[in-house]
């Protein structure tokens, strides 16, 4: 077993011991307090074995998922098209500049009212406030990735007269692909708090509706157990997309001398 391996090891097992500390210091203060909004961990871990297995909370996830899929792709993907543009055009990047860093700058739960008036309050609202907020951490990471590509390489492909399309795929993409990949990592867990931000207006389905229902029932412990699993699901996709990012990227951390894991 390596040092760095160790090192790792040392890491995951200090990690889950601090959660575990904290777990424990809510069981007791809660328990002390004996307050109906704050109920034990115990308590909640047992309603989310109860809560989570039925129909009803399966269906919600399944619901907020495949929003999450449409918005992230929608917005992943035109985001990364227009950074490749923008980022390989100095006079595309001034022309659009003032636009994209109003329209980045606006809160996204500003945007839910617009996208409500647009859109109504259906699937079609909540993906594309899903998209807005996927869309500008993927864009920012594109343009500043292109932007890092080396003079060497930009005039290597000028003297071999590739067009720009090519370009954008075969010298753009792949040198920008590491700050790409971080961007998406962190549009994603925004994406998934939008999917709550987006659910709480309207009526329907989803994590988000479910969360609002159980508070307005006053049932706290099954409220809780829903946010748990938001958590727990947040931490699997960070984890799910850091082990894909590792393959995607195997040649980049051979190139600077960090093994893939």
């Amino acid at each position: 077993m390596t040092a760095r391996t160790v090192e790792r090891f040392r890491g995951i097992v200090l990690g889950g011991l601090v959660f575990v500390a904290a777990l424990a210091v809510w069981e007791v203060w809660a328990r002390r307090a004996e307050s109906f909004y704050v109920p034990p961990v115990s308590e909640i871990a047992s309603r989310a074995f109860d809560v989570w297995p039925s129909s009803e909370f399966r269906a919600a996830v399944g619901a907020s998922l495949a929003r999450l899929a449409a918005g992230y792709a929608i917005g992943a993907v035109s985001a990364i098209a227009l950074g490749l543009v923008v980022g390989a055009s100095p006079l595309v990047r001034r022309t659009l500049g003032p636009t994209t860093e109003f329209l980045r700058a606006l809160p996204v739960i500003a945007v839910v009212p617009i996208a409500i008036v647009l859109l109504g309050f259906g699937d079609a609202m909540r993906i594309g406030v899903i998209s807005f907020g996927v869309f500008f951490p993927v864009f920012l990471a594109t343009v500043d990735g292109v932007r890092r590509v080396s003079p060497e390489i930009r005039d290597t492909a000028t003297l071999l007269h590739v067009g720009p399309v090519e370009r954008s795929i075969r010298v753009h993409l792949p040198a920008a692909l590491p700050s790409i990949l971080a961007g998406l990592r962190t549009s994603l867990s925004i994406g998934l708090a939008l999917i709550v931000i987006s659910e709480l207006s309207g009526e329907g389905d989803g994590l988000g509706v479910y969360v609002l229902e159980q508070k307005d029932l006053f049932r706290v412990p099954e409220m809780y157990a829903a946010i748990l699993f938001l958590g727990l699901l947040g931490y699997l996709l960070n984890r799910l997309f850091l082990v894909l990012e590792r393959r995607a990227l195997a040649w980049h951390y051979g190139a600077v001398g960090e093994p893939v894991r």
